[in-house]
């Protein structure tokens, strides 16, 4: 983790080690990542049969040196390549190629050039955390990471003067109320405890999220609570987890406790609860009626943005008072499960693949609607 756009330091390793980035930017190609680093493109890797097989683990992608790819092409660098197509995108591809080769230096003295290579210059300005703040910020997702640095350098990150975070596109049905609705008070819980462990002269009213709203991405201000409200709300999510877990048995795998607290979250204020029968076959193969369809993707959406909205307000917690015993967050959300289980349908439907355990589960989560 590194603070602020991660492009330079992949491309620092990638020259430093001759390795190849994972990546889905094809800017990534335009910094320098040496005679030997190169990318790999998430949407070429694939596996031999097309889907995942313990039994043949191959994966494969196509791994593209830039260095080696300009030498091919007859051209100066690929920068010069990607100059000229954005210069000129209605050329085809032979007079780009023709464009880019040497010129006699020309084009580098263009001051068109050199402020279109800007972006991809390692400048060595980039903020390097301290020992003691690079290790803390090493354990925080990219989100939370982008949060803390607009605290910690706000002339740098905090670009829109208020802090921002943006939330992930999740899997969900775009014609109904965003997902990330569900979880919103815990996230908000998580910025207002961090702010408040700002000095008085760090501190802001809002913090600004984006997220979803029909086919748009929208910034909706989330207002931040002074200490008695924080207080207060911490005790009211240690309460509801007590509950919770005096509800389903303190002896139930934390997997399994974590994806009803979820769903117990969602429908906690609704006015319309799916049946019994309905939540069973949900929890056990992932949909509630003959297939999936919008419903079960929407439910599915929601009950991981209140598991992710836990995960956000658990680091906020821990990296804003690691030593504070009274805050009591590593006992308060120790046992959330990592994003692999908590983001998956798969492992949901895995947990509860006992018939029994799901309609013991479903009993149990009904008491906690009536």
């Amino acid at each position: 983790m590194v603070p602020g756009e991660a492009d330079v330091e992949c491309a620092r390793v990638a020259k430093a080690t001759g390795s190849a980035v994972l990546t889905g930017d094809s800017d990534l190609m335009l910094h320098d990542l040496g005679p030997e680093g190169a990318v790999v493109f998430l949407d070429s890797v694939q596996t031999p049969s097309g889907v995942w097989d313990p039994a043949e683990p191959d994966i494969r992608g196509l791994r593209i040196c830039p260095h080696t790819l300009a030498r091919r092409l007859g051209v100066a660098s690929i920068r010069r390549f990607a100059f000229r197509l954005t210069r000129n995108p209605h050329l085809r591809f032979a007079q780009i190629v023709q464009g880019a080769k040497d010129d006699g230096g020309v084009t580098e003295l263009s001051g068109a050039y050199r402020e279109f290579l800007r972006e991809y210059e390692d400048e060595g300005t980039h903020s390097q955390p301290s020992a003691e703040t690079g290790v803390l910020v090493q354990d925080l997702d990219p989100r939370v990471s982008e949060l803390f640095w607009q605290y910690q350098l706000p002339d740098t990150y905090c670009w829109e003067e208020i802090p921002h975070v943006y939330l992930g596109i999740l899997s969900e049905d775009h014609a109904r109320q965003c997902a990330w609705r569900h979880g919103r008070d815990y996230r908000a819980l998580g910025y207002s405890f961090f702010n408040l462990s700002r000095a008085a002269d760090n501190r802001y009213s809002v913090v600004r999220e984006y997220v979803r709203r029909g086919g748009r991405i929208v910034a909706d201000e989330v207002a931040l609570s002074e200490e008695k409200y924080v207080n207060s709300n911490l005790e009211l999510l240690r309460s509801r987890l007590e509950s919770a877990r005096d509800t389903f048995g303190h002896s139930l795998a934390a997997e399994r406790f974590w994806f009803l607290f979820a769903l117990s979250e969602v429908y906690r204020d609704a006015s319309v609860i799916p049946s019994g029968k309905q939540l069973e076959k949900f929890l056990a193969k992932g949909y509630m009626g003959q297939r999936t369809d919008w419903m079960d993707i929407q439910l599915l959406g929601q009950i991981q943005a209140t598991l992710y909205s836990l995960r956000i307000l658990k680091q906020l917690l821990d990296i804003a008072a690691p030593d504070d015993d009274s805050v009591e967050s590593k006992s308060l959300l120790a046992e959330l499960p990592p994003l692999y289980i908590m983001m998956s349908r798969r492992r949901m439907i895995e947990s509860f693949a006992d018939n029994r355990v799901v309609k013991d589960a479903v009993r149990r989560l009904f008491t906690t609607f009536c």
